[in-house]
């Protein structure tokens, strides 16, 4: 699994992430916003998007997707409660599905409601742990709960679920 992060220099401080199959050159963009800079650094590579998954909801989060789409003709996957607020959604993510990239990168769908009702996060199943988180787990602390969460569900998702994930090696 290769994982590329790519930093948009927004206001919101968002990042887009692409996950390739080193064998088969197969790709998913991660919340690309930044969809031109997510299609060049592909591009440079000479990956072939093929998916996009949203964490959740938010317009800095989905907003690239249209775009992408119409460039890559990807699938857009994302939590099964957001099938009404992200258009063009092609799979409805619950907790425990796996999402293969290619032949060797896996990411394995945590319900992680709080930021939003509709909010997954990403585990990846590699040698090297990594979490694609969203909105729910910033640098700096928890992600808020103003647009359409709710602070008891982030608790619970902290710690019933991130709390309980293997420390980092």
């Amino acid at each position: 699994m290769i994982i590329q992060q790519i930093w948009t220099a927004n206001a919101y401080r968002n990042f887009n992430y692409l996950i390739a199959c080193g064998e088969t050159g197969e790709a998913l963009a991660i919340d690309p916003l930044d969809h031109e800079k997510c299609l060049a650094a592909a591009k440079a590579k000479g990956w072939m998007i093929t998916q996009i998954l949203n964490t959740h909801e938010h317009r800095d989060h989905t907003g690239g997707n249209q775009a992408m789409v119409a460039a890559t003709r990807a699938k857009v996957l994302a939590h099964r409660n957001a099938k009404d607020k992200i258009p063009g959604m092609d799979r409805a993510l619950s907790a425990g599905d796996v999402i293969k990239i290619g032949n060797t990168a896996e990411l394995e769908c945590l319900d992680t409601p709080g930021h939003t009702m509709a909010h997954i996060c990403l585990l990846a199943h590699s040698d090297k742990p990594a979490l694609f988180c969203g909105d729910t787990l910033f640098n700096a602390g928890a992600g808020n709960c103003h647009n359409g969460g709710h602070p008891t569900e982030l608790y619970n998702t902290f710690a019933g679920q991130l709390a309980k994930l293997p420390a980092r090696r």
